[in-house]
């Protein structure tokens, strides 16, 4: 197990699913017995070995040794119950795969976003998991004997039960989740490909001198309003980085020129979820990082050879 994520035992007690994801369920079954209709990658799927594949709800309590199927079809698993389901919890950089491992080789991961491994405990009501439409999960098959489930929940098995989830089942996966395996280098959200912060901001400092300058020259009474805020927004691979200020376009003119030669760039990761867009497909352009500076704040901590430079 790589050390950026951890693996647990689920703290989960009780599994609740729904009855949209268990129909589901049912539909990924009775792919499984055509395998000409599937897709290359869940092909890959191991078959499940079942008696009788299932065809209602009711059925797959059976097949899921569900303790409970209610008026609205849902199932209640008893988490607990030996010899039936074994779970992990896998914690990668604020993501948790919730991964459930049932006998006759069928599998649920259920994807969710805490900020903190110690929430997820919490969350749980009366140690319940629900499985609902509005969650992000997934149906997979295992190749994991009867035998398999008898074992001891050591840190070395839970550990095994991680890594096969990582290796083996999200490849396979309808639509993969992106899982990190290298922390990030960096800390900030984002990196200078040429220039640095701190040159870019000694030229906006350079400039807010020479812009207060010209005020007090137009404006002896100086009312003239001017905002001493600049905010940056950080390129990626569909948009340059760019620099506004919301008051003075000399700002913005030289801010401009001096972005060329001090570049900030959102630094690529893949996100969490599903991909939606290729290998590749760059995450962050949803959401463009910014940062702000207070130019008459950062002016005041200004040597005087700066003054002097402006």
């Amino acid at each position: 197990m790589n050390e950026v994520i951890i693996c647990q035992p689920s703290p989960v007690k009780t599994l609740a699913i729904s009855r949209f994801p268990l129909r589901e369920l049912l539909n990924f079954l009775a792919y499984q017995q055509h395998p000409e209709l599937l897709s290359e990658r869940v092909r890959r799927q191991p078959v499940p070995v079942l008696e009788k594949f299932p065809s209602t709800v009711r059925e797959l309590k059976e097949v899921l040794k569900a303790e409970k199927c209610d008026k609205n079809e849902k199932l209640f698993i008893d988490c607990n119950a030996k010899n039936n389901h074994i779970a992990v919890l896998l914690h990668n950089e604020g993501v948790q795969f919730w991964i459930h491992y049932f006998r006759y080789g069928i599998g649920l991961v259920n994807l969710s976003f805490f900020s903190h491994l110690a929430s997820v405990e919490g969350l749980l009501t009366d140690g319940t998991r629900n499985i609902t439409h509005s969650y992000e999960y997934q149906w997979f098959t295992h190749d994991f004997c009867p035998k398999f489930f008898k074992r001891k929940q050591s840190e070395i098995f839970v550990a095994e039960l991680g890594d096969y989830f990582i290796k083996q089942v999200n490849p396979n996966l309808l639509c993969p989740y992106i899982i990190y395996f290298e922390r990030r280098g960096l800390k900030e959200p984002y990196t200078f490909i040429w220039g640095s912060l701190e040159r870019l901001t000694e030229i906006l400092i350079w400039t807010y001198f020479v812009c207060e300058g010209m005020k007090i020259e137009k404006n002896s009474a100086d009312n003239t309003r001017f905002s001493p805020s600049v905010t940056i927004t950080c390129g990626n691979l569909i948009s340059e980085p760019k620099i506004e200020h919301p008051s003075e376009t000399f700002i913005n003119a030289v801010g401009a020129l001096a972005i060329r030669e001090n570049a900030p760039y959102m630094v690529l990761c893949g996100g969490f979820g599903r991909q939606d867009g290729g290998e590749n497909y760059d995450r962050m352009r949803r959401n463009k990082h910014q940062f702000y500076s207070n130019l008459r704040d950062k002016a005041k901590d200004a040597v005087l050879r700066e003054k002097i430079a402006a």
